[in-house]
């Protein structure tokens, strides 16, 4: 897949409608696998927050929105006990990574990832974390073939989450 033509920018005020359609469009695909864990979406108030907090990223090809994520320096709910192997390293925490459903399998999560990775370092992280809902036995695979790895798992708002990792700098 060619990423040529993507523009990637941190979301500002004028992309909250459309990361909030992106992220229910994402939830009903999810839904219709069974998965319900984005259903329903998450408020346009809490994407607001998002953007004066952490880190929100757009990915537009021309005027469409075709993938979105969020990072920050902290977990959005805390991790107790820590699972990570790398414990007391800066880390960056990824949320919310979505392709449009209609842009799936081209390639485009993968590349995300690939960004994800190339801004941790960018900001000196040492490793990227995430969650994955443990019953997409699908979506957990994807992360596991760019690298993650397993650390356990959390649940929360009545969910299983398996912990992922993806070590940026090898540990000494």
């Amino acid at each position: 897949m060619s990423t040529d033509h993507l523009d990637v920018r941190r979301a500002d005020d004028s992309d909250v409608e459309a990361v909030h359609a992106l992220l229910a469009a994402a939830g009903r695909h999810l839904a219709r696998q069974g998965f319900r864990n984005w259903d329903p979406p998450y408020s346009i108030e809490r994407l607001r927050a998002d953007l004066r907090e952490r880190d929100v990223y757009v990915v537009r090809d021309g005027d469409d929105l075709v993938a979105t994520f969020t990072l920050a320096p902290e977990p959005a709910r805390p991790y107790a006990p820590e699972p990570w192997s790398a414990r007391g390293v800066k880390a960056l925490y990824l949320n919310r990574l979505a392709v449009d459903p209609a842009r799936q399998g081209q390639a485009l999560g993968g590349w995300c990832l690939s960004l994800v990775a190339a801004r941790a370092r960018e900001a000196g992280a040492a490793a990227v974390r995430c969650d994955v809902l443990t019953a997409n036995e699908a979506l957990r695979a994807f992360y596991e073939r760019r690298g993650y790895v397993a650390r356990g798992e959390r649940s929360h708002s009545g969910w299983t989450f398996t912990v992922y990792e993806l070590v940026l700098v090898p540990e000494r």
